[in-house]
């Protein structure tokens, strides 16, 4: 070879080292968060055919660049033709996917376009603050513009904030008694009706107020008046921002605007992982038990028991009420390391706050003594400050799990009459390396490091790199083999069970791993057992969604041996959203775990 040509070869090599298949980057924006899409494979760059190119297409991009959203999905080379092949074509991507390679495609090089179909983005890093409910189908515009004008009414409404008239408006009767949402307000006697606002919200309404003063009368009139629940009950549409949230659930609660109410319980969603304190989650839930919301706490409950060790870890859970842990501790999807790691976290907890007797051993009775081994249970004495409080209680359950763990079931059943499926008996859902294993999707498996999750009491809290950490040499599929035991009864302990975990973005790495995927449900984790085969024990395998390290955005179950994986945005798609939307736009891990159980039958398959 001449040197001119080994030249350019050594220049097309250095070029391209350290690039990835699948990796991404933006050309010929003229500035950093917009440009032509361009993607790495087998050694080049190419571009990307804008057939079927949408917003959630280019989200994935921006993402992964390190952006928070795109803006802009554009097509017909907007920011000119590239050059080399057309890589992809057809993509149609989820929202959750870490690159455009792992989006459902026509497959890589396989394309009729030419360089004048050429994709684009414009990305950003602001985030969506104001949320909006529109059920203006329902009721036209035109309504919300006869209550804006102010005439032909039959109903006055006035504002009332803490004990003062603060505004005044007026209805039409005819239009709210059309409304269900409205009902609170045309079945109320006479032609006045007036509205208070919680003290908890007077600061925005004052803020509003001021606000509205210095603007022009038509304009904060319509804004100010969009506000209060009146202008919804003609338009069916409001503008709700993270901030406001609250009061017009509030506002919604008192008035029985029903479908208002429900859309800002779940917009609660976004709120409740927001604070690493926990006290937002903490006080949520009062404010749901005190409003009688039983969507708002079923929600609250869902997030705290998903998130029960970084609970434990806050600054608040000295403080989590009594009644709170009563209704959290009986819950089998409790994520915690393990069942004496949840019975120490009480101890602690029994220090601050300032239980009854009564109450405390009633919390101890909710504890899963069959679930820790033997030792561990011995060292109870030694190493709880409950134990001796409470000395005749330890001992009987110590006693309990003791005959879990050292006689066959058969015999328990048939001499103590134990129903050995009872929750007393299964596991939780432990996220300790003893029953579980932890991958990465391909974008984040080059980190290495601690991931920490901040709380305002002292120091980090820190989850292990051995936690969070995947194996290094499965960049695009990650896979993680690991073992368990049978069964948690100390008679299984010597039985050891292998276990394969893969996280499986296209259908390509499907057929690798031997598992039959659809592209409709992709990504999904494969899990496969082998050895440890026993009728008497059944599975109930979870999925932890982890968000940044920092939260359990939703969990799912394994059904034949795959777990779906949710959206982590709602971005339209077929797939279901995650239920506590992950702001990266994608999870950065997923934990699997092992949960067997008896069959007391003896008949089922494992």
């Amino acid at each position: 070879m001449t040197p001119p040509r080994l030249f350019w070869v050594w220049l097309l090599v250095a070029g391209t080292q350290g690039v990835n298949d699948g990796d991404m980057r933006l050309a010929d924006g003229g500035a950093t968060n917009q440009g032509r899409v361009e993607i790495f494979y087998r050694g080049q760059w190419g571009t990307v055919c804008d057939n079927l190119w949408d917003l959630t297409d280019a989200s994935v991009v921006c993402r992964a660049l390190g952006f928070e959203n795109a803006t802009q999905a554009l097509g017909r080379a907007a920011f000119g033709q590239g050059s080399g092949p057309i890589m992809l074509d057809e993509v149609q991507c989820t929202g959750t996917e870490a690159s455009l390679a792992d989006c459902k495609s026509l497959g890589w090089l396989k394309s009729n376009c030419r360089h004048e179909r050429d994709a684009g983005v414009v990305c950003t890093n602001e985030t969506r603050s104001t949320h909006t409910l529109d059920l203006s189908r329902e009721l036209s515009e035109a309504l919300g513009q006869i209550f804006d004008s102010q005439r032909g009414c039959d109903l006055s409404i006035s504002v009332n904030v803490q004990g003062e008239d603060a505004l005044g408006f007026c209805g039409h009767t005819v239009i709210l008694t059309a409304n269900l949402e409205a009902q609170a307000l045309w079945k109320e006697p006479g032609s006045n009706v007036t509205m208070s606002v919680d003290a908890e919200c007077v600061p925005m309404v004052r803020d509003l107020l001021s606000w509205a003063q210095g603007s022009p009368a038509v304009l904060w009139g319509r804004h100010l008046l969009s506000f209060f629940l009146p202008r919804y009950f003609y338009s069916r549409r409001i503008d709700i921002t993270l901030s406001s949230v609250k009061c017009f659930h509030k506002l919604a609660s008192a008035y029985g605007a029903r479908q208002l109410q429900g859309y800002c319980a779940s917009l609660f969603a976004i709120l409740l992982p927001q604070d690493p304190s926990f006290q937002m989650p903490l006080d949520l839930y009062a404010y749901a038990v005190a409003t009688g919301d039983a969507l708002l706490e079923k929600l609250c409950l869902q997030f705290l028991a998903w998130n029960f060790e970084a609970l434990t870890q806050a600054e608040a859970w000295p403080s989590v009420p009594t009644d709170l842990l009563q209704l959290l501790l009986p819950r089998s999807d409790l994520a915690v390391p393990s069942e004496l790691a949840l019975l120490k976290a009480v101890d602690t907890w029994s220090w601050g706050e300032r239980a009854s007797h009564e109450e405390v051993e009633g919390l101890v009775e909710k504890i899963r003594f069959p679930m820790m081994l033997p030792e561990e249970l011995f060292e109870l004495q030694f190493n709880l400050s409950l134990y001796w409080s409470h000395e005749a209680l330890f001992q009987k359950k110590t006693l309990q799990a003791l005959e879990f763990h050292t006689v066959p079931f058969q015999l328990l059943a048939r001499y103590k009459g134990l129903n050995l499926t009872e929750d007393t008996y299964k596991p939780r859902i432990y996220t300790s390396p003893t029953w579980s294993a932890f991958v990465t999707d391909s974008s984040w498996s080059a980190r290495k490091s601690q991931l920490v999750y901040q709380s305002r009491r002292g120091p980090l809290v820190k989850y292990s790199s051995d936690y969070f950490q995947a194996p290094s040499d499965y960049r695009y599929y990650p896979y993680q083999s690991f073992q368990t035991p049978q069964h948690p009864s100390f008679l299984f302990q010597d039985k050891r069970v292998s276990w394969s975990l893969v996280y499986l973005p296209t259908i390509q790495s499907c057929w690798n791993y031997g598992f039959s995927c659809s592209s409709d449900e992709l990504p999904v984790l494969g899990l496969t057992k082998s050895g440890g085969s026993d009728r008497t024990i059944a599975y109930e395998n979870k999925a932890l969604m982890l968000c940044e390290g920092l939260f359990v955005a939703d969990v799912t179950d394994f059904e034949g041996w795959k777990a779906a994986i949710p959206s982590a945005l709602d971005t339209n798609s077929s797939k279901s959203t995650s239920s506590f939307p992950c702001p990266a736009g994608h999870f950065n891990g997923f934990r699997t775990v092992i949960r067997p159980f008896y069959l007391t039958n003896s008949s089922g398959v494992d």
